[in-house]
């Protein structure tokens, strides 16, 4: 006899099922009509697992339009779960976790005490990394539909970027070798760096991220860059980096983005649409440095090129002096030879001529030869001072013998400055010495 028909039976005798037969009769019905195992999509709301027990009880829900249409309750046995469990992290990489699109095989149970419910048997990880990707491809097509993709990518990253607003975790392993690197390099490069706390994977990443790069946009003009870090983590834990709010909120960043969220598979839209994109952490810390490399390296070609400007002009000026002096004794041979022949001459025709005129001929010509060779050897001494002189001028005009004679150059925003224009009280300047640099702030300043 059938729920109904005990239930018509009763009521034409003025009586009334009991609660337990009533829950038993839905039991049966909802039972026999799905006694079969089927698949149903749905997303992970909250896991409820209990390590004691090893039991989950999963809330599953479906969303449209950020809407819940429906919601239930799961149940995943201790064996089942371990096997399933396993499973997923196996193809994901990832544990089962809150806030993901899963597929899984359920039977429909309904207890009289605990309600209804779908017992999980099983679940499909490709599933998950299947809605993954469509995501992904959606959000990059948008981007690029709203002329935003590159956008980040066209922004210059600064000549030397040492002040960098970083988002991560303070407690992240990757944080710390960040800071380290940069902190302890070889060269003394100096980095200031300031921490933007956010969290770095779920669903409530996306907020937390987008949330701090709009804080650094308001701020932009005290730094350099932007480094999103974190450590390794698969493909599930990585899921928020498609997200297209929080890859447009990068895009619209008003200082290059550098990322390194340390995995080197799979590219998130979000390694795609910042400017550098860099694997891990310490991989964002070398390219930091390396930029100061790049700017050295510019630097100590341009001292090469000073030096070798230098010896070219002092060649020259050696070679053109000497060809002077070549010159200058040709020519001083010349007329001696000349006023030879004018007094052989003279001597020829003027033989009547007394001896005392010829040899009055002969000392003015030997005095002026040695007044010639007195006034060569005077040219060349001048010559020789002269290029001595400029010798010195040279090494004077070394910006490390200034340095050392207890000058300095002081820098504001990278440029050397010449007078307190511009300046504020506030403003941040640093000042190079013969040995090492100093960062001061401007408390007073005068015109």
């Amino acid at each position: 006899m059938s729920l109904y028909t005990q239930h018509s039976a009763l009521s034409t005798q003025h009586s009334a099922l009991t609660l337990s037969q009533l829950t038993a009769g839905i039991q049966e019905v909802i039972e026999g009509s799905f006694s079969s195992p089927f698949w149903i999509k749905a997303e992970i709301a909250k896991l409820n697992h209990y390590p004691g027990s090893g039991h989950c009880y999963p809330s599953l829900v479906e969303k449209e339009k950020g809407q819940i249409r429906a919601e239930m309750r799961g149940t995943i046995w201790a064996n089942d779960f371990q096997r399933i469990n396993a499973n997923f992290i196996k193809v994901t990489r990832e544990p089962l976790k809150e806030g993901i699109q899963i597929l899984f095989r359920t039977l429909v149970k309904y207890h009289p005490v605990y309600g209804l419910s779908l017992q999980i048997i099983d679940i499909d990880p490709s599933y998950t990394l299947g809605e993954m990707a469509r995501e992904k491809i959606e959000t990059i097509m948008k981007l690029r539909n709203e002329g935003l993709f590159e956008r980040n990518k066209q922004l210059e990253l600064p000549l030397l970027p040492k002040r960098i607003a970083v988002i991560s975790v303070k407690t992240s392993k990757g944080f710390s070798d960040f800071i380290n690197i940069l902190e302890n390099n070889n060269w003394g490069y100096a980095f200031t760096c300031v921490l933007f706390p956010a969290l770095l994977q779920g669903d409530k990443a996306v907020d937390s991220i987008a949330g701090q790069l709009k804080v650094i946009g308001r701020m932009a003009e005290h730094f350099d860059a932007v480094a999103i870090i974190r450590g390794g983590g698969g493909d599930v834990g990585l899921n928020c980096y498609d997200h297209y709010l929080l890859a447009r909120e990068v895009t619209l960043c008003p200082l290059p983005v550098l990322t390194g969220i340390g995995h080197s598979t799979n590219e998130t839209v979000v390694e795609m649409v910042a400017a550098y994109n860099k694997i891990t952490p310490t991989d964002v810390a070398y390219f930091l440095i390396q930029q100061f490399h790049n700017f050295s390296v510019r630097v100590k070609e341009c001292q090469e090129k000073i030096l070798s400007s230098t010896m070219k002009m002092l060649e020259e000026e050696k070679r053109r002096w000497e060809e002077g002096c070549r010159r200058l004794l040709l020519q001083t041979d010349n007329l001696i030879k000349l006023e030879k022949n004018k007094l052989q001459l003279a001597g020829s025709r003027l033989q009547y001529k007394p001896g005392l005129l010829i040899n009055e001929k002969q000392i003015r010509l030997r005095n002026m030869a040695d007044w010639l060779t007195m006034r060569v050897n005077q040219l060349f001494v001048q010559k020789d001072q002269q290029l001595a002189l400029l010798d010195e001028k040279l090494k004077l005009l070394d910006p490390q013998l200034v340095l050392k004679r207890g000058y300095s150059i002081t820098y504001f925003e990278g440029k050397p400055l010449m007078d307190a224009t511009g300046l504020k009280p506030g403003d941040e300047i640093h000042t190079r010495l013969y040995h090492g640099k100093i960062y001061s702030e401007i408390k007073l300043k005068s015109e």
